[in-house]
């Protein structure tokens, strides 16, 4: 890297290796979810944002507020390219994330959320079944 040049080489970028993994929520208003970003097993992003928008899912940065009402990213691509890239990537991986939760569900398997309530009706009626222990007295088996 050349001096004054503020880190920056000539050379073009060769495309980043990104992990991500995604968190799906419940729709609040446009926001459909959060991801984080590995990038090349040395950096990571999180809170970034699934938005759903008029034109179709985009990705929305980090950010916080700026004190004037609106927000400020905190991280976010400087190039097309890059941006491009992690779109895609972060959009790839939510597309998957409810592809598999769609599979489970018509797997026939039971949700996470139905197993804990089946295993706590479970529990409940155990103990209704279960009789209750007689309390031993001290002193009477001496």
């Amino acid at each position: 890297m050349e001096k004054g040049t503020g880190g920056t080489s000539a050379a073009p970028a060769a495309p980043l290796k990104l992990d991500v993994s995604v968190r799906v929520i419940e729709p609040n208003k446009n926001l459909m979810g959060f991801a984080s970003v590995k990038f090349n097993d040395s950096f990571v992003v999180e809170n970034v944002k699934i938005l759903q928008g008029q034109k179709g899912l985009f990705v929305g940065m980090p950010s916080q507020p700026d004190g004037k009402g609106g927000y400020r990213d905190m991280a976010y691509p400087v190039t097309k390219e890059f941006r491009e890239q992690l779109n895609a990537a972060v959009l790839g991986a939510y597309e998957a994330k409810l592809e598999q939760m769609a599979e489970r569900a018509n797997s026939g398997r039971p949700s996470i959320s139905e197993q804990l309530k089946a295993g706590k009706e479970a529990s409940e009626q155990a103990k209704a079944e279960k009789p209750p222990k007689a309390k031993a007295s001290r002193g009477q088996d001496r």
